[in-house]
């Protein structure tokens, strides 16, 4: 095997374990908060030594940055729903896209809302981290949004849908799947309906 190969292989088997600790640690800060995960906790959800985890990050602050840098992504996913023909449609293909999200890593959904929780109010620079990947979905959502005269404060409203849609989030995972998180997140829908004349 040549060094090239052998380099690009060890790179891949570093992304993917990367990427199982990032995937662990956001399941367990969502679960438990950042504060009562341990970095052990982190490392026996996959089976792994404390000293190979710090390998791939030097301590947990680093590891707390590479989970919100990695749920500010996420975000990304919700453009296309933006782009729908009338707000209404683009309110309800943002919950659908929430929908399928959860569906994959309800933890990743929820996460955020309880770091945001967690860290608000403390100074810690974190929450500026975590301001910033809200603002990536607030923005163009609230430009969207500005285009509807009926929407006093496009700003305020996205930032109310992003809390709400979280929140659908964190009810499905308390609930358990009674009802499930589809029926929350149309029940919600159908409330919009009774309440937004578009």
């Amino acid at each position: 095997m040549t060094r090239t190969k052998k380099t690009g292989k060890l790179d891949e088997k570093a992304r993917k374990t990367r990427r199982k600790i990032l995937l662990a640690a956001t399941r367990l800060f969502a679960r438990q908060g950042y504060r009562g995960t341990t970095v052990t906790d982190i490392a026996q959800a996959i089976d792994m030594t404390q000293g190979a985890l710090f390998h791939h990050f030097p301590n947990k602050e680093a590891l707390l940055e590479a989970v919100v840098t990695r749920l500010s992504k996420g975000f990304e996913d919700y453009r296309q729903a933006y782009e729908a023909p009338g707000e209404k449609d683009a309110l309800i293909r943002v919950m659908d896209e929430m929908v399928v999200h959860y569906k994959s890593q309800p933890e990743a959904t929820v996460c955020l809302a309880a770091l945001a929780t967690e860290f608000a109010g403390s100074g810690h620079p974190i929450i500026n981290n975590i301001k910033e990947a809200y603002d990536s979905f607030v923005e163009p959502f609230a430009k969207a949004l500005s285009k509807n005269p009926g929407v006093k404060d496009p700003k305020a409203a996205a930032i109310a849908y992003i809390g709400a849609v979280q929140g659908i989030g964190i009810q499905g995972m308390l609930r358990a799947g009674e009802p499930s998180l589809e029926e929350i997140a149309l029940g919600f829908n159908n409330l919009l309906d009774t309440t937004i004349k578009i």
